[in-house]
């Protein structure tokens, strides 16, 4: 089993009053960007991400990046629209299946069942790994992907300010469609392998767990960054879930903990579990407490 990562020295809070980053001027995201300005904002942001890791950002910087997407949001997108399309595609796959499932003769014996853990645990490793090396690293062919998360969901999202405030916003939360779309493509084969290998009710059975899955993590993800008092925010599980996320958003730790955003059962196995807050602090104050001892004796 994988131990809790070392606390860097830099993971406490700031002393009060100090400052946290700079207030340099921010043109707007590169996401979605003329390719005219996309290299300069790009090095921008890079400069953002750069500071928000180190420091964190004030308030004031955050409402400048916020300010920027939303205003670059195209006329024509419908928040609601996309909702209905990215959980609607897993949805469908979902329906699909369990109707074909209810039409195999036979149906579904037990080593079909066998597949659901099985795909519970793939995926949840797979979110795991496409979070902390896609989401957060930018290389070809994925950096529109970075582009839209770390240097514009996670400098305007933080810890104790997670809660979107307009409609409009879901669009810098939601995964955009036709990523839904792509993941439902990707996992065609593998079901098409497992109809043919093992059984048409294993295929059906990835498939209907896939589409599960993937609707989980839309519906969960949005739940956390619903605002804490709102009745789906102090649902008692979602409180949980969304503090293991939200400590995923302070851009001190987001480059190296709590990558699922489900359940963060690799994040428990690989040792990305975030150390608590004032964690450090409180080991170097044991520390110094122990050599004074050995001093006086």
């Amino acid at each position: 089993m994988a131990t809790l990562p070392v606390v860097p020295p830099h993971v406490d809070d700031p002393p009060e009053g100090a400052p946290r980053d700079g207030q340099g001027a921010y043109a707007g995201p590169s996401f979605g960007a003329p390719e005219s300005l996309r290299a300069d904002r790009r090095a921008d942001e890079k400069e953002l991400v750069r500071e928000a890791s180190a420091r964190g950002l004030t308030e004031e910087r955050r409402d400048a990046v916020r300010r920027k997407a939303l205003a670059e949001i195209p006329w024509w997108y419908s928040p609601h629209a996309h909702l209905a399309a990215t959980t609607g595609i897993g949805v469908v796959v979902l329906v699909a299946s369990v109707v074909a499932l209810a039409r195999l003769d036979p149906g579904v014996r037990w080593t079909d069942l066998l597949v659901i853990p099985a795909v519970v645990l793939l995926a949840n490793y797979y979110e795991w790994r496409v979070h902390k090396d896609v989401l957060h690293k930018r290389f070809w062919p994925f950096e529109v992907i970075y582009d839209k998360h770390t240097p514009m969901h996670h400098m305007i999202y933080v810890e104790e300010d997670m809660a979107v405030r307009d409609v409009k916003e879901l669009r810098l939360v939601l995964i955009p469609a036709a990523g839904v779309l792509g993941i439902v493509l990707a996992a065609a084969p593998l079901a098409l392998g497992l109809a043919h290998f093992w059984s048409a009710a294993a295929g059906w059975l990835f498939l209907l767990t896939t589409s599960l899955f993937m609707v989980s993590y839309e519906v969960l993800h949005l739940c956390y960054h619903a605002p804490a008092d709102s009745f789906i925010g102090r649902l008692g599980l979602i409180r949980i879930l969304r503090a293991h996320h939200a400590r995923h958003h302070d851009t001190r730790l987001m480059q190296r903990y709590n990558f699922n955003v489900t359940v963060p059962l690799f994040d428990w196995l690989m040792g990305t579990m975030a150390p608590e807050r004032g964690a450090a602090r409180g080991a170097r104050a044991r520390g110094r407490g122990r050599r004074g001892l050995r001093e006086k004796c």
